[in-house]
């Protein structure tokens, strides 16, 4: 038996969920590092840890029916004694909140992109490059607003994260208006598997919700979802770098990484973090934009990206948290002078950061 309520009664559970609210970027404080002296920085140079981004194509399309909701992360089992309950046929954990896009409080999902596209519409659903794009880092809105590619202010207060715009799209679970990735679920500052999708196509709703709250801690909400709506879908531009050293860059670095990659990309490889490493990147503060592959000098066409992507990292570099720029063995580094100054040879087209252009941040 299918149950009709109220859209807002979604938003409801949503509700049930952790707040944050709006972001606000801070002013860069120079005296705070007026004494800040020049790293011998190394370049990072892309492994076999290098990130394809890439989702599984999508299997058969089930309906969200159900809702649950709490405040905290599942206990552990509980999404196994759901998926046995009879008439479940998908039980998807996610992670969930109210919190703030784009300057709007919405209800986001953390979500696996490969397998939560089974339970969105079908407009959405059946777009790989929607996907990849959640896959990336992108926050998918079904609000209008934001343009498509732009990077925005999201997450929890205080953390300083945001995402680009991937896709403005029908989400599909009334009282949710955005969706991202998991991974990126818990750097905006989400519970971690706090809430669950189900679908049980053809079951009585009413008693299954009896059933559910038998297995459900007492404070987890559960709510019957209105008919899924459809709508129309507008998809940035999916050509999104590889990325190396994702695991430990931090939400400021990624942030920087994001608008620049909106902004100038596809590089052939946006490298990160490097564990070990005495500087930036061993800190996850620090990117290269390798402009060419194997160490060979870069293209003219790449080389003027180079000097786009510096030119662009300093005239920002106070709403950007610059700590330094490097590239064509120059330097330019606000704590010192807000000029470039030319490097020492260090004896190869990479170490002297010619096939890439190194940022770091504070």
């Amino acid at each position: 038996m299918r149950v009709s309520v109220p859209a807002a009664i979604g938003v409801a559970a949503l509700l049930t969920l952790s707040v944050g609210v709006a972001v606000v970027a801070g002013e860069w404080d120079k005296e705070r590092y007026a004494d800040l002296e020049v790293s011998q920085e190394v370049a990072h140079v892309p492994g076999e840890e290098t990130k394809i981004i890439t989702v599984a194509p999508l299997k058969k399309r089930y309906t969200p029916h159900l809702l649950i909701a709490g405040t905290k992360p599942l206990p552990e089992g509980v999404a196994v004694r759901v998926r046995r309950l009879k008439g479940v046929k998908v039980a998807e954990v996610v992670d969930g909140a109210r919190t703030q896009v784009a300057g709007r409080q919405v209800g986001l999902l953390g979500v696996d992109p490969s397998t939560f596209r089974n339970l969105a519409p079908k407009e959405s659903a059946k777009l790989d490059g929607l996907w990849r794009n959640v896959a990336g880092g992108d926050v998918v809105i079904s609000f209008t607003g934001p343009a498509l590619g732009t990077v925005v202010k999201a997450g929890a207060s205080g953390l300083g994260a945001s995402a680009r715009i991937g896709a403005v799209a029908p989400i599909g679970v009334p009282g949710v208006q955005a969706i991202v990735s998991r991974e990126q679920a818990q750097r905006l500052g989400l519970a971690t598997g706090n809430a669950m999708v189900v679908s049980a196509p053809g079951a009585d709703l009413k008693g299954l919700r009896t059933r559910l709250r038998k297995v459900l801690p007492k404070d987890v909400k559960v709510t019957v979802l209105p008919q899924q709506r459809s709508g129309t879908v507008q998809v940035a531009n999916t050509a999104r770098s590889p990325l190396s050293g994702t695991a430990g860059c931090t939400i400021h670095m990624q942030a920087v990484r994001n608008e620049l990659d909106a902004l100038f990309g596809p590089f052939p490889v946006i490298g990160c973090m490097r564990p070990g490493d005495p500087q930036d990147h061993g800190i996850g503060n620090a990117t290269d934009y390798m402009l060419s592959a194997g160490g060979r000098m870069p293209t003219d066409a790449w080389m003027a990206v180079g000097d786009r992507v510096s030119n662009y990292a300093i005239t920002n570099w106070q709403r950007l948290g610059v700590k330094y720029v490097i590239w064509r063995q120059h330097i330019w580094n606000p704590s010192v002078c807000q000029c470039w100054r030319v490097m020492g040879d260090r004896g190869s087209l990479t170490q002297n950061h010619f096939d890439h252009v190194h940022i770091s941040v504070h």
